[in-house]
């Protein structure tokens, strides 16, 4: 069994180098594993990545946008298995080995998804923003429930990424979701391992909580009117759920949780803006 790693990076060097060590210091023998890096930066190239005990193999999209930089690593993996990890994500040292003897114990499986641990990543105590993406970001367990996995900790054997034709690449967002969708309708066996790890810093900045948000946005839109009116509701509608989750919340203290909730309505604003600038003014989604 060989599973292929393939990391998309987009001026996110040294998170990637971070990641770069932390899958040389996997349980599992190298014989197991390759990984590939897909540079999306078609203004710099990528610094040398290799390790004393670790080969990189570097390509580089054209193709602006995460999900067609994946689909590029996908194609020219010798893999069975295709691991998608994010640049700035650091793997537990038993993450490879925890999928791998995942699927020779359920062989059936075409994807696994594991756990994806959210956590400051300059300081002990976190600011208001990475508490909100703390709390409301990343939640493979609930999105395991319904048979998805973000792309931070997705596994995916290579026939069946190939036969579903790989990611969306006119998606900057949401494509993880949507493939993982199209691997249900199709009968694909998913299945979420905890215990494979992978450790994701919060988003520490008002423009990095934006960022995502409006990515969201422009990833609902679909080709569809049935599918832009579902969106147009999605964004309208008021972050009820977000809320509840918030307030049920025991991780931190209520004056904490309130700084968040004055951070949802702020987002459900920036979101309604990314709306109407995306259907009346046609701009064209953001990466």
């Amino acid at each position: 069994m060989l599973i292929s790693i393939a990391i998309p990076v987009y001026k996110d060097f040294k998170r990637l180098k971070r990641c770069i060590e932390a899958i040389e210091k996997q349980d599992l023998e190298k014989k197991y594993f390759e990984v590939i890096v897909v540079n999306n930066d078609n203004d710099e190239e990528l610094p040398p990545l290799q390790t004393e005990n670790l080969v990189v193999k570097v390509l580089n999209c054209q193709k602006e946008g995460s999900y067609a930089a994946r689909n590029l690593g996908a194609r020219n993996a010798n893999g069975d298995y295709i691991a998608f990890v994010d640049s700035d994500c650091i793997p537990d040292k038993k993450w490879l080995a925890t999928a791998k003897s995942s699927f020779e114990k359920y062989p059936e499986a075409d994807l696994i998804a594991g756990n994806v641990i959210l956590y400051p990543e300059v300081k002990e105590q976190p600011n208001p923003f990475e508490i909100y993406d703390m709390i409301l970001g990343i939640d493979q367990e609930s999105y395991a429930k319904e048979k998805k996995s973000v792309t931070a900790n997705l596994i995916v054997k290579k026939s069946c990424f190939l036969m579903l034709g790989g990611f969306d690449e006119s998606k900057f967002s949401g494509g993880d979701h949507e493939f993982c969708n199209r691997a249900n309708e199709h009968g694909y066996k998913f299945l979420y391992i905890p215990e494979s790890i992978v450790k994701h810093p919060a988003r520490n900045s008002m423009s990095q909580i934006s960022g995502k948000a409006e990515r969201r946005v422009g990833g609902r839109i679909g080709v569809s009117k049935l599918k832009s009116i579902k969106a147009i509701l999605m964004t309208l509608s008021p972050p009820v759920v977000r809320l509840l989750k918030v307030i049920k919340s025991n991780k931190f203290p209520l004056k904490e949780k309130i700084k968040v909730i004055k951070i949802i309505f702020l987002v459900k604003k920036m979101q309604i803006e990314e709306l109407y600038k995306l259907l009346l003014m046609k701009k064209k989604s953001v990466r």
